[in-house]
Formats: structure tokens, sequence, C-alpha cells
């Protein structure tokens, strides 16, 4: 009888079969007996990974969650994968995705320091899979050899606020990509009802990690590479017609359109416009559903990141689509009071472009195209072979620095 894990691994998948293997296989070559795995399959042909597991059943540390019937929402997808969580800390991950449950070790070295540890995260890579419809991009390396204690407040204001601040994550924070306590994700299950509430999932849980943690350490050196395959909702994020496509699905699978549930009549912004109006939607409904509040002058950061979100886009025609939808949608917001803070850079066109690599400002990039890589655990890898060891990193407490400049 294995000693509860410490870590526990979940991956839901639907209907991308082909990275799920791959990203399982991945996972179960680390040789830990400390951590558990549940891979919950929610695809409308269940017999394909019902053979695929078949040769991993015996795993002491695999839970398979196998296909139902009839699929289920993304929302309970993820919380039966909780539900069977028994490690002392959970981390949920794509099915184009890797983790390193080597960072297990950097969880302890923590604890030693501080026992009220409630969430660990980290800087992720990214890895485009071959195949992937966009144009491929760099790798972004933070190499500074350090792990920081943010207090609560930097985090709230940061996310509520839209803004950065000294010593912030400058990511969201948690379970996605995230290490993240039980024991805070059964306090959720009390206080807001589920592990899991809102049909966008990852930010349903930054909500409620960055309102509720307390003990909350995040760690420039990377333990994780977020993948994105042609088959994943990721793929839309850069690009107008195929985010219209997702959106469209994603609402015919969840049921009802959640752009006219009844807390999004506060604001003309819809999620179909991109992902800055989908990470709104969520702060809204957590804010109006359970008492909290948005952090004062969050507007203009709001319109900044609406720009951003432009910037972003693969592809003439989407940045164009993309800059009309949020201006329009600003203009009747508080009479076009933030239209003024809207304002995208130039369209940089990134198909045939010769991608930066190299240093800048202390941060690496490299080429994600390399010969010997084409998977995140590849990725990952090769990575780890530049970045510091997870054993000399240095543990630094913030929180104290923003309790000084808040008093």
């Amino acid at each position: 009888m294995f000693p509860r894990p410490k870590l526990t691994v979940c991956v839901p998948s639907r209907n991308r079969q082909r990275t799920f293997k791959e990203t399982i296989r991945a996972l179960l070559l680390r040789p830990r007996i400390d951590v558990q795995f549940v891979f919950a399959d929610n695809s409308d042909d269940a017999s394909i990974m019902d053979d695929f597991m078949a040769d991993h059943l015996a795993d002491p540390r695999v839970v398979y969650l196998r296909s139902q019937d009839t699929a289920l929402s993304m929302v309970d997808n993820w919380n039966r994968c909780v539900e069977a969580a028994e490690g002392e800390f959970v981390c949920m991950i794509g099915d184009d995705d890797y983790v390193d449950v080597n960072m297990i070790d950097t969880i302890n070295r923590i604890q030693e320091q501080d026992p009220t540890l409630d969430a660990f995260c980290w800087n992720r890579l990214t890895y485009n899979w071959p195949g992937m419809p966009r144009p491929p991009s760099n790798v972004h390396i933070k190499l500074e050899p350090e792990i920081r204690k943010i207090a609560r407040g930097v985090l709230y204001a940061e996310f509520f606020g839209w803004r950065a601040l000294p010593s912030s994550a400058r990511i969201p924070m948690g379970f996605y990509h995230g290490a993240i306590s039980m024991a805070l994700m059964d306090s959720f299950k009390e206080r807001f009802g589920s592990y899991c509430s809102h049909p966008t999932v990852d930010f349903d849980n930054v909500c409620k990690v960055v309102s509720s943690a307390n003990g909350l350490y995040f760690s420039s050196r990377p333990f994780s590479v977020m993948g994105a395959c042609a088959e994943s909702n990721s793929a839309a994020i850069y690009n107008s017609e195929g985010h219209a496509r997702a959106h469209a699905q994603f609402m015919k699978e969840l049921g009802r359109n959640m752009d006219e549930d009844p807390y999004m009549k506060l604001t003309p912004f819809r999620s179909e416009h991109g992902l800055a109006a989908s990470i709104l939607q969520v702060q809204l409904w957590f804010t109006s559903t359970f008492g909290y509040q948005m952090v004062d002058g969050w507007e203009q950061g709001f319109a900044k990141a609406c720009a951003l979100n432009a910037q972003f886009m693969d592809t003439k025609d989407s940045y164009d689509r993309t800059i009309k939808n949020y201006r329009q949608a600003l203009r009747k917001w508080h009479g076009g009071k933030y239209l003024p803070f809207f304002k995208p850079e130039p369209f940089v066109e990134r198909y045939g472009t010769k991608l930066w690599t190299g240093m800048i400002e202390g941060d690496l990039f490299i080429h994600e195209r390399i010969d010997f890589i084409s998977t995140p655990r590849e990725l990952y890898d090769f990575v780890e072979q530049i970045v510091a060891r997870p054993e000399d990193l240095v543990i630094e407490d913030h929180s104290g620095m923003w309790q000084a400049k808040s008093a």
C-alpha cells in the first residue's frame, strides 16, 4: 500500500486521443511513487482510450475515468477529476500539455519553510504541436533562479484590477498548470458549492485561489509546457474565425449561451470577442455571485488588455475583426470613457517572419521548431538542460513588501 500521494495530476480530455495518448505516455515515464494520475476521457468514442488504457491500468498510480454514454460538460468532467484526486496537492493540465512531477521535491522544500503553502505555481513554456494551423513561434524561457512568496493582495489586485504590480506573478495562479492544496480545493467545494463552477473552468479556479489562498508561491523557473494542437480550443484563440467556431461549439455543448446570462447585462463585452472578454465574463460571474468586488480602476487595465488581445491575433483579418468588436463595445461602455485606453499596436505579419532568438532583458528565446523536438515533453527535457536545477532555486518572501507598500 502506497502512502498518500503528494500530488495528483489530472488530465481531462475530449476527442483528442492523439495527443492524450502521448501526454499519458510522457507522464508515466517518471518513476515516482508519490504521485497519482487521473486520466478522464470524455470522448464520443470510448473504445479508443479504453483500448489504450488497458495496458496502463496495472500501474497503481493511475486512475482512469472512462467516457460515459453521454458526453459530460467540461465542468462535470473536471469536477470528477478532482473528486478522484487523493494527493495533498492537485494539478490540472490539458491533454496536449506536459508537467514535470519532480516539482514535488520543490513543494516539499517550500513546506519545510512554510507549512501554510496553499498554492505553488510557475512560469509555463509554450509549444505548438506539428500540424498546428498557425505560424511557428519562439519559446520564452525565464532564467531567474527564484521562487517568491506573494501576498494574496497583490494577486487579487493584479487579477481583479487588470494591472501588473511589483513582485506579482504576472500570470493567473490556479490549478491549471499549478499545484493547489486539496485542503484549499475542499474549502472551495464547501464555500462555492463545487470544485469547478463556471464553464471557463481554468479562470473559475483562478478567481477562487486569488480570493482565498494564503501561502502563495511562484517560481520563475518553468515546470510545465502548455501545448496547443490543431484540435484544441487554444488553436482558435489567435484566429477570429476559428474562435467563432470554437465559441459556437462550446455553447452548443454547454446547452446555453453564457453571454446571455443575467450578470452579462453589466457589460457590452461578450466572450466571443476574445480572450480578454472571456476572462472578464468569469470575473463578473464570480464577483456578482459570491459578493466579491472588482478593484478600483480595473476598467483602464481591461481596455489595455483588449488592445493586447488584438495584437496577438495571427492574421490581419483576425486583428481587424478583433479591434472592431472591442472598439464597438468600448464605445457603448460608460459612454466611451475608456476607449482612449484602447491603443493596439499596428499589426505585425507573423507568417514567414523570421523569429527572434537569443537573450532579451535576461530572458532566453528559442525557436520551437527544433528537429529533435516534436512533443511538449521533448521540449521540456531540452529546456531543463538550460534552466536552474530545482534544488538551486532560492525561496524568497515578497509578501511583506506588498504589506509595507499598502500600509
